[in-house]
Parts: C-alpha cells; structure tokens; sequence
C-alpha cells in the first residue's frame, strides 16, 4: 500500500501515533493527523522528524466545531486534491463514574467527541470520496460493544454504541459511491487514555486474558492498515475485533 492520502483523527499521541507512525511507513504515503490541543514541541517534532515532513502534517482541528472540521478538510483539498482513508480515532479523556452518580455532562463530553465529531469527518470525507469513486472509512470502537461491559464505564460504552451503528449506517449509504465503511474493535490498550487506571489493575488484566498480555497500539494499527490495503476491498460494515480472542 502506497501513495495514499490519509486522515487519522487525534493523531498526536497514543494510538492515534501509532496508527500514524505505521501508515507514514509505507512509501509515498501523505499523512494527515488531527489533534486539539498543541502537542509539545518534542512530540510535534519528533513525529515530524521521524518521516519526511512533506508526509506527515498536523492539522489543529476541534473535533465537535463543524466550522474546525471543514476547514481542515479544505487544507486536504487544496494540498492534496484527494482523500484514501479516514481514521476515525479521537476520543476525549475520561475517568469511571457509577451510572446513579454521573451527570449528562459525562455523556455529552463523550457523544461530542465520539459521535458527532465522527458524523462531522465522515460527512466531509466521503463527499471527497465521492467525487473520486473510492475510499475507506474506519471508526475505532471498543472491544467493550463485543461483551458484558465493565461497570462504571456508561457513557463511554453508549457513545461508542452509537458509533458502531453510525458505521452500519455509513457502510450502507455509501457503498454505492466505492466507499468501504469499518469499525475495529480494541482491547484494553495501555495509552494516555487508560493513564488513570493503577498499574496494578493492568498486569492483572493482561493476566487473565486469553493471550496473556494487553492489546498493543502496533496491532491496531496493522488492522488499519489491512482495512486500507486493496487485499480488503470487498469488507464493509464489519466490526474487526483487535483483542486477542477476549471478546468476540
């Protein structure tokens, strides 16, 4: 797979990077990654310096402002002309919270980010994607929509629910314009985003599991890359379990 122009969405760190990272390795690949907030400049500079810096941009982009969303598809256009691939990775912090103790804040936070953000990128995405007759689309999900979720997680849970079926969705209506629409399905993964979980927890979590260690980032990122490949152009609307067997 080369020569591809790519969108990954909240790609300056955690796995975001490492799907970058993998993508950007490949020949004549233009990587584009969002994030929201100024990465630091060692971060900023190291994944530019890592490839060639006419690969790998990063666009600020505030993944709820549909104003923010269509501008950074109006910087692919004029660079690029085109758009491959959309990775639909962003997802905002959070921390546990007991259903009878949170508040709609929790689940809007997680639904602006997860859903509404989505639905803005792929909107933007396909409408390139149409003009050229091709194109990918992968929503990154949760292994916790293949299984009894764990407790205290509602609102992150329900978004990305919602996501699983916006990707049913996509995959349907966009079919007819050459656009394969996906989900992939992680398992616990140990990233900025599980940084508040103890140390201890994860060791017992990657001892219990089926394969005996956690998801990595790396896996991921090579499932996207399977997804962007041609060896993949006849799979839509599938939800790609990325977890070792955990949940399926």
């Amino acid at each position: 797979m080369s020569g591809k122009v790519i969108l990954v969405t909240g790609g300056s760190r955690g796995l975001g990077s490492s799907i970058v990272e993998r993508l950007a390795s490949e020949n004549d690949n233009e990587i584009y990654y969002t994030f929201v907030h100024q990465p630091s400049g060692g971060e900023q500079t190291g994944m530019v310096q890592k490839f060639h810096p006419e690969w790998v941009h990063g666009i600020l982009c505030e993944q709820r402002d549909e104003d923010s969303i269509k501008a950074c598809y109006d910087i692919i256009r004029s660079r690029s002309g085109r758009l491959d691939a959309l990775i639909n990775n962003a997802c905002s912090p959070f921390l546990p919270c007991e259903l009878m103790k949170a508040d709609w804040s929790m689940y809007q936070d997680l639904i602006d980010t997860n859903v509404k953000g989505a639905f803005l990128h792929i909107r933007e995405a396909a409408s390139i994607m149409k003009e050229q007759g091709s194109g990918r689309i992968i929503n990154i999900l949760s292994s916790y929509v293949l299984n009894l979720p764990p407790p205290k997680l509602s609102f992150y849970i329900t978004a990305k629910y919602a996501l699983l079926g916006m990707t049913k969705s996509a995959a349907v209506e966009l079919s007819g314009y050459g656009i394969n629409v996906n989900a992939i399905s992680p398992g616990m993964m140990d990233t900025d985003l599980t940084g508040h979980l103890p140390r201890k927890y994860m060791q017992a979590y990657a001892a219990t599991h089926p394969m005996k260690r956690m998801t990595t980032p790396s896996d991921v990122a090579d499932a996207v890359h399977f997804l962007i490949s041609d060896s993949a152009s006849f799979i839509s609307g599938a939800n790609i379990p990325v977890n070792g067997g955990e949940a399926f």
